[in-house]
């Protein structure tokens, strides 16, 4: 996946990037509520010693990206399903039987919330591995503002 945007700020062999929202973004408003015309910034490796104020490409696999995608929204979705199918099955043979509902649906969000925690925890490790990092690839030619 493929982005033009502005190096904003550089540090190292990082840099933060101002891209406009993809096109595929445009009806899923899951960043910044769906606020149009949204700039998100992003953190790339910037290999190529990219400067401040410069239009950049910043590139980053496909298959990488929905494997983000897979780990941001799937496995909580997954583990709100498994909460509720546990809890479901437990609670009616420990005895609670009033407003079992209610419980479900807690206890399925309190494995959604865990599953939201232990990510979390390991996005360090995640943005370590490059693969998950965008990676300015050259400058671009056409230098004008977005």
């Amino acid at each position: 996946m493929r982005q033009c945007g502005v190096v904003t700020e550089t540090n190292n062999k990082t840099a933060k990037v101002i891209i406009q929202r993809h096109s595929s973004c445009g009806s899923c408003n899951a960043c910044k509520m769906g606020q149009e015309n949204m700039k998100i910034e992003i953190d790339a490796i910037n290999e190529i010693n990219a400067k401040v104020g410069q239009r950049v490409e910043v590139d980053m696999e496909g298959r990488n990206v929905l494997t983000a995608a897979f780990i941001i929204y799937v496995i909580p979705l997954a583990a709100l399903i498994v909460g509720i199918l546990v809890s479901s099955a437990i609670l009616p043979n420990i005895g609670i039987e009033n407003n079992t509902e209610i419980y479900i649906a807690l206890i399925g969000f309190v494995f959604m919330a865990l599953s939201f925690i232990g990510i979390r925890k390991r996005e360090n490790r995640l943005r370590e591995n490059k693969k998950f990092v965008p990676i300015i690839t050259e400058i671009a030619v056409n230098q004008e503002k977005i």
